[in-house]
């Protein structure tokens, strides 16, 4: 493995063209004798953009081929025969075979493009360098903890969710439609809302000193936000209510009185800020000028490390209801996007078919068995 800084690439700071001047500073990879010997001269690419907070780890997958990690801000550590310090700027050339191990570093992790050369068959799905073992894959050489393995799981979970029915309106032309984003920052609305009645009831029901101190933190933080919201689409927010959001949400608020410490993490730090990250991020596309959407995509990722570091903390952790805990939570959310993306293409009227768990393979969340999901009202 290697590490280059693309401040060695020569840089071309104009250039006359027509007789106009261009300026700026561009640097061709192709000018570095490394970079341009280790591109392929055609290739198909692979492409994944890689967040980390910091100290959260990512670790190994045995890939067929070679690729690049460009790291286009903060810092963190790649392990490939030695631990190598990285930071934005920096390019690691990455042999057959993917990283051995990436975290982010303080004080802000890292974020990077992840390029994976393949070639003629190389499919859309071709995991990213850094992605999570498969089961039976490669083993590691640096041991891995029962929370690392809780951070991989919620990892695929969000890896699913990227590839919802809300996500996949996102990024479509249909999100375009005004009254499509109208509809969806009503629905939108309704949960933002909740979550500030989800971040109170956390605040009023923990006990452990330091989530306490992060809860009340995270709830000065967060606070307000829902009426930032609600600024962008006026006074009237259609729909004003919805059943499926609200009993969704509601389970949240209680589970924030009846889960231990623990648990409560999990769901806050670890389901709703991840699957927040992922939407709100993507959602600055369709909302460009919404200080709302960019400031929860600066923020989302530095409260998934507060309650990752509070899990680190904790003594003698029982991974087995965090897992529980985290499936549960991320069916939730399920159920809250989906609908939100329900309303947000056929309007309140839709009805609210959500996704109906499997009772015999106990597949209901606590609290809602005896809820109905009936059409939605206003």
């Amino acid at each position: 493995m290697r590490v280059v800084n693309t401040a060695s690439i020569p840089a071309i700071e104009s250039l006359k063209a027509d007789e106009r001047t261009l300026l700026g500073l561009f640097r061709d990879i192709r000018k570095h004798e490394e970079l341009s010997a280790f591109l392929p001269e055609a290739c198909r690419l692979s492409l994944r953009w890689v967040r980390l907070a910091p100290g959260q780890p990512s670790r190994p997958r045995q890939l067929p081929g070679k690729g690049m990690l460009v790291i286009t801000e903060g810092s963190g550590e790649v392990i490939g025969g030695s631990v190598r310090r990285v930071q934005a700027g920096d390019a690691v050339l990455v042999p057959p075979g993917g990283l051995e191990g990436l975290m982010g570093g303080a004080p802000d992790g890292l974020s990077a493009i992840s390029i994976h050369f393949e070639g003629e068959d190389a499919r859309w799905d071709t995991p990213c360098l850094c992605a999570t073992a498969a089961p039976g894959g490669a083993p590691s050489d640096r041991a891995e903890s029962p929370l690392d393995r809780l951070v991989e799981e919620n990892e695929a979970h969000a890896r699913e969710f990227a590839g919802s029915p809300l996500m996949q309106l996102i990024r479509s032309e249909r999100a375009l439609g005004d009254d499509v984003k109208r509809r969806m920052l009503g629905a939108l609305q309704i949960w933002s809302n909740a979550f500030q009645k989800v971040l109170c009831a956390r605040v009023v029901f923990e006990s452990h000193p330091a989530a306490i101190k992060i809860a009340e933190r995270h709830l000065a933080e967060e606070v307000g936000h829902n009426r930032r919201l609600a600024r962008m689409h006026g006074p009237s927010s259609s729909p004003s209510w919805d059943r499926g959001i609200a009993a969704a949400s509601s389970w949240f608020i209680e589970r924030m009185g009846s889960a231990s410490t623990e648990e409560r993490t999990v769901l806050i730090h670890f389901v709703i800020e991840r699957c927040a990250d992922i939407l709100l991020s993507a959602a600055q596309q369709i909302f460009p000028d919404s200080d709302y959407f960019a400031t929860h995509a600066e923020v989302d990722a530095e409260h998934f490390r507060l309650g990752y570091e509070l899990l680190k903390s904790l003594p003698g952790l029982d991974i087995a209801p965090l897992r529980g805990a985290l499936i549960e939570g991320w069916q939730m959310m399920n159920l809250i996007c989906q609908r939100i993306s329900d309303i947000a293409e056929r309007g309140c009227g839709a009805a609210a078919a959500l996704p109906a768990p499997d009772v015999a393979a106990g597949d209901i969340p606590r609290g809602l068995a005896a809820l109905s999901m009936a059409p939605a009202a206003e």
